[in-house]
């Protein structure tokens, strides 16, 4: 019996140092933004102004719960989400299957700062603005084809926005 409450003892110390790293990790030397869910009605506007159609590959930076993805491949969109939090990558994958959107709907457990842009023609953006200038060079760097950005609340700094609603922009990069 002591054999076991050693075991648990351990694993348990374990888990709470990893969940101590994640966090440091995250928050310290790897920070995106925080977990904030977009409502419904946002995700609502910045597909209707990013015009998100079956013609379309959409890719959300810091897809959190993938109410984006859904919102996106309900409308017959193929979406692909990129997260760094595990728990909002199992969230979000199971929403998804619960929404049986799994051939249209996907979402990698990475940093978006990887992602692959090639067959991209729209990206979702909510992050905040330090990283902004930053995202702005990714995407001219590493799109070779025209793309619909639209940003949630924090714009892009030195970018003309294409329209706006609200504090929803679209950008044409």
């Amino acid at each position: 019996m002591l054999w076991l409450f050693c075991f648990l003892s351990i694993f348990l110390l374990g888990l709470i140092v990893s969940l101590i790293f994640f966090q440091f990790y995250i928050r310290v030397l790897h920070p995106g933004a925080i977990y904030f869910p977009t409502t419904n009605k946002v995700v609502g506007q910045m597909l209707k102004l990013g015009q998100i159609s079956p013609k379309d590959t959409l890719l959300d930076i810091g897809s959190g719960d993938g109410r984006i993805l859904i919102a996106a491949a309900r409308l017959g969109a193929k979406a692909v989400g990129y997260e760094i939090n595990p728990f909002l990558v199992c969230k979000s994958r199971r929403l998804i299957h619960q929404a049986q959107l799994d051939k249209l709907a996907k979402v990698y457990w990475k940093s978006f700062w990887q992602a692959d842009f090639s067959q991209v023609t729209v990206v979702t953006v909510y992050l905040f603005p330090n990283l902004m200038n930053r995202l702005q060079k990714l995407l001219e760097k590493k799109a070779n084809h025209p793309l619909r950005v639209v940003v949630n609340n924090y714009p892009f700094p030195r970018l003309k926005f294409f329209k706006k609603d609200n504090q929803i922009y679209l950008y044409k990069i």
